[in-house]
């Protein structure tokens, strides 16, 4: 088995791999590249020849000399001959034997390559992967196989039964009807690890391209999908009770308005305001949902450019000063000696102007103080609302970003405010690449500070 650790893939050999790639060549004849010793082998092999040649022949004295260096260039030359074809032969097959070794080292290389990006893949991937054999023993498993399925991260599983591993009984016969049949497989699970319970949903699958058809199991984790699916009913409901409210109110108005029209003219007219009132709740309202969807939908709708955030304070003020007044609330503003420009879209600044100073206003009792401020930090400006009202618990102050969401159940719902106004505020501040925070105790007001880049 091989395991390429290095990336937490662990990976078995499916089949035979083939040739070896990388091999060096065969071994080559090297006698060929010996000329000095056969020389001398051919020279005295010569001498031997020419003296018996001349002693058969009866040749004596120059005669013999000149017989013994005829033989000896001859058989030279031959020699010489034979080892220029056997050289040329041998290098020939060396070349053929090396470029063999370099195609092979190539193939490997590409392979090698391959395999590591494969695992590399895999091994990022979000999504558990197993294959197993047909005799369902585990042949790949990437880390997010392991942790799905609640498997020590240091364990050996290749080569082992995945029922031994895998004790749900869920998953197993799915791998087993899988197996039996060409039907592909679905299933959705709960993994318990430790004191988290983890829900998953399990695809097997038959791969066809192996000989024999291999077992392809995708482990997915569904935690995200299930709590953004419950926020998702969550926000239906609560819109539906957020609507239905007002629609009630108005149709028993309109009722009451009917039939009090001739015999009691002023409650009519009474009626009739508060008709108007909860039609005014209704816009409101879908006002400010079409805002989270503009918010929710990013920069593509808006127009970000460098803007003075304190004229966007100023006009936010302009509209709440009277609300303030009119509930008995100090509402100030730190005024700041230098130029506070931001990147921003004008119409989402003020939105979260509005939104922020709202808030604080529908929190603080009569005799309060909201002030709203700027102060540089980093790259960019917070604008800071802070009031003195009734606070908010730690464990609330992340919830209170959510749509409809309240800290106080009991508060009267037609306290001005629609449910949604910090989620818009949340958004838009994404949206402009900003960030924000809460800062409150119970009883002690609260904080929120909003950061927005600055302009260059």
């Amino acid at each position: 088995m091989d395991t390429l650790s290095a990336t937490n893939v662990a990976i078995a050999p499916l089949g035979d791999p083939g040739p070896t790639l990388g091999m060096p060549p065969r071994s080559i004849d090297t006698t060929a590249f010996q000329p000095r010793r056969r020389a001398t082998v051919i020279g005295l092999l010569s001498i031997v020849i020419a003296i018996w040649l001349a002693t058969f022949l009866g040749v004596t004295g120059m005669g013999m000399v000149v017989v013994a260096f005829a033989i000896c260039f001859l058989v030279g030359t031959v020699a010489t001959i034979h080892s220029m074809l056997r050289w040329e032969n041998a290098h020939n097959a060396y070349e053929k034997e090396r470029a063999a070794a370099e195609k092979w080292n190539t193939r490997f290389v590409k392979l090698h390559s391959e395999s590591t990006r494969t695992a590399s893949v895999l091994s990022h991937m979000t999504d558990g992967i197993l294959m197993l054999s047909p005799a369902t023993e585990i042949v790949l498993i990437n880390r997010a196989a392991r942790y799905l399925l609640a498997l020590p991260d240091d364990g050996v599983y290749l080569g082992r039964k995945f029922a031994e591993l895998v004790r749900v009984p869920e998953i197993v016969e799915a791998v087993r009807r899988a197996r039996s049949s060409d039907v592909d497989q679905n299933v959705s699970v709960e993994i318990v690890d430790g004191s988290i319970v983890r829900p998953v949903t399990v695809r097997v699958d038959r791969v066809q391209d192996t000989r024999p058809p291999h077992l392809l199991l995708v482990v997915r984790d569904e935690t995200e999908a299930q709590r953004v699916d419950a926020i998702r009913r969550e926000f239906v409901a609560n819109v539906s009770h957020e609507l239905k409210t007002p629609l009630a109110a108005i149709k028993g108005y309109a009722e009451t308005v009917e039939l009090a029209i001739e015999d009691d003219p002023d409650a009519a007219k009474h009626f009739v305001r508060q008709i108007d009132d909860q039609c005014q709740r209704l816009e409101d309202l879908i006002a400010d949902m079409m805002r989270l969807a503009r918010a929710q939908s990013g920069k593509g709708t808006m127009q970000v450019q460098s803007i003075d955030l304190q004229q966007v304070i100023d006009q936010a003020m302009a509209s709440f000063l009277p609300v303030a007044a009119a509930k008995q609330i100090a509402l100030t503003v730190d005024q700041q000696v230098e130029k506070v420009y931001v990147m921003a879209d004008k119409d989402a600044a003020l939105a979260i102007t509005q939104n922020l100073i709202s808030n604080a206003l529908r929190h603080t009792e009569a005799g309060g103080h909201v002030v709203v401020s700027c102060r540089r930090e980093s790259t960019g400006w917070i604008m800071a609302v802070r009031d003195d009202g009734v606070g908010i618990a730690p464990e609330f102050q992340e919830r209170i970003f959510e749509r409809f969401y309240r800290v106080d159940r009991t508060r009267k719902m037609h306290d001005g405010g629609t449910g949604i106004g910090l989620s818009i505020v949340k958004n838009l501040t994404r949206a402009l690449s900003g960030t924000i925070q809460v800062i409150s105790s119970p009883g002690e007001g609260a904080t929120f500070e909003v950061w927005l880049p600055g302009a260059k």
